[in-house]
């Protein structure tokens, strides 16, 4: 057994959040607390306190003198933020609402909390509101959101469009079919009927293929070379990243780049032609599908420079951009088994139910055993899948979902040097990947996602035999959804942590069985939430 030294994990997790929210207007301070010893304050219209009740702040007028008893003093005016790239000062477009602090009538109120900003509908960030100053002795507001700067709302025209696709076992006829929606898919992103600007998008193709955490030599999933370990490196076509198989890239390319009119794409032919050579990746990658840490360091790349330069990326360099909008598409026939770096779960010299390290055979089930915990009986509390079931048995479980490290642990395995697994077995979490994703924009609303990929349901487990552990019989995950598409049958297993994954983007995520017949659906929803948001 071989072990992986892998350092990629310094790349991963503490460079992209400073890398890719510096730049885009994050927060600014809210106003200031109210001065004391005013009786009418300036920052706002509102109607005077009578009593032990403050003053109402308003819009545009003086505010009304607090009350003479101590009391909750008044919201402080919001003032209008200024003018954003474009927009004129002050007015309804392109103006950003900065948080103002509100100032305190009565005696010893606490500040009011700064409101979040309100986007302009023009302009790239509005500048932080003033307060008015309010009653006797009021304290300072907390600080609140900045205005325009945190919500995109001028480069509508600008997406950028990552799409991770499984390169496992059975996949290729999954691939083609996308592939064969993709040139009329794509019509839905050419333009923002809102504003008739024409789309400039940045659109990148990453493999589900990152090795088998600290093993080597996991079956398929050979570490540090293509296809078993692409390690986040987006790829154009079969063979590789930089494979040279799709020449419709000009040289050195290894993403597409429609251009926003004035300055030309980077591909000749159609882009349909061009997506289709990148995405059909083929199916010979690792079987164990590492979506989540695929995505993660691809993105981490791509917000570094492009070059060779110190802090720079060849590959994925430049594809994030600070005023584009980001969307990641999943298309895959199995969940997410993203293991940490290190992880021992894989480990390829277990391939036995009966074996004491409780890991079981080698197959795709050990991440279902490890990374969910379901209703076993159905209503009951949630635990692990079964670890062994009989044969020909169909167990059906329910209300299925990421384990998030409070599933089942592989505490007895050791390493070859004796050392326990440091990951305990857990698998990346969900809520972990949801929180790098939604911190690459300064507003989440500017993060959209959407899977193709198996029904979280019908969830069942059923007994098998397996002729590489001497015909034992093992756990098995049933299809979920099954679909005959010309000579072949396509396929797809119960993506609960991907499902869940895109369920926390609420309004901003899209899930389509992949087993459909139809792909338009989900990629005109997309695009639809993409042109309004």
């Amino acid at each position: 057994m071989e072990l992986r030294r892998n350092v990629r994990a310094c790349l991963v997790w503490p460079i992209l959040l400073a890398a890719a929210c510096g730049s885009s207007g994050g927060q600014q301070d809210g106003g200031t607390g109210g001065s004391s010893g005013g009786a009418t304050g300036s920052g706002g219209h509102g109607t005077g306190g009578s009593g032990a009740t403050a003053g109402i702040a308003g819009v545009g007028g003086t505010a009304g003198a607090g009350g003479a008893l101590p009391a909750t003093g008044g919201a402080g005016g919001f003032s209008t933020g200024g003018a954003g790239n474009g927009g004129s000062a002050g007015g309804s477009a392109g103006a950003g609402l900065g948080g103002g602090a509100g100032g305190e009538g009565g005696l010893a109120g606490a500040g009011t909390a700064g409101s979040a900003g309100g986007a302009g509908a023009a302009g790239v960030q509005g500048t932080a509101g003033g307060s008015g100053p309010g009653g006797i002795g009021g304290a300072a507001g907390t600080s609140g959101l900045g205005g325009a700067g945190g919500h995109l709302t001028v480069a509508t025209n600008k997406l950028d469009l990552l799409f991770m696709i499984d390169n496992s076992a059975s996949m290729s006829p999954l691939q083609q079919k996308l592939v064969d929606a993709f040139p009329s898919v794509l019509d839905a992103f050419k333009a923002n009927p809102l504003t008739g600007q024409p789309a400039d998008l940045h659109v990148a193709v990453v493999s589900s293929s990152y090795g088998g955490g600290a093993w080597s030599n996991v079956n398929q999933c050979g570490t540090g070379s293509h296809p078993g370990d692409d390690a986040g490196i987006f790829q154009q076509g079969p063979g590789g990243a930089r494979s040279g198989a799709c020449t419709g890239l000009n040289d050195g390319e290894t993403y597409l780049m429609t251009g926003d009119g004035t300055t030309p794409p980077n591909f000749t032919g159609s882009v349909g032609d061009v997506f289709a050579c990148m995405a059909l990746l083929g199916d010979t990658g690792c079987g164990f599908e590492s979506q989540f840490e695929s995505v993660q360091t691809a993105l981490t790349r791509a917000a570094m420079p492009k070059g060779l330069a110190p802090g720079g990326d060849p590959d994925n360099g430049g594809f994030l951009r600070p005023d584009a909008r980001l969307a990641v598409v999943m298309l895959t026939n199995e969940d997410d088994c993203s293991v940490p770096p290190g992880s021992l779960l894989l480990d390829p010299g277990v391939n036995s139910v009966q074996d004491s390290t409780g890991l079981g055979a080698l197959q795709s089930y050990r991440c279902n055993e490890f990374g969910h915990v379901c209703a076993n009986p159905v209503g009951g509390p949630k635990v692990p899948p079964p670890h062994t079931v009989d044969l020909g048995a169909m167990v059906t479980l329910d209300a299925c979902q990421s384990a998030e490290d409070e599933g089942k642990t592989d505490s007895t395995l050791r390493d070859p040097d004796g050392n326990p697994d440091p990951t305990m077995g857990h698998l990346v979490t969900v809520a972990s990947f949801i929180g790098f994703l939604k911190g690459l924009k300064a507003d989440p609303r500017d993060v959209f996602v959407a899977a193709l990929d198996g029904p979280s349901t019908p969830y069942i487990v059923t007994g098998g035999t397996n002729p590489a552990a001497n015909n034992e019989v093992d756990p098995q995950i049933v299809h979920s959804c099954t679909r005959t598409m010309g000579t072949q049958t396509i396929y797809a297993d119960p993506a609960v942590r991907i499902n869940q994954w895109v369920s926390a983007f609420g309004a901003n995520g899209f899930m389509q069985s992949i087993c459909d017949d139809d792909l338009h659906g989900i990629f005109s929803s997309l695009a639809t939430a993409i042109h309004a948001n």
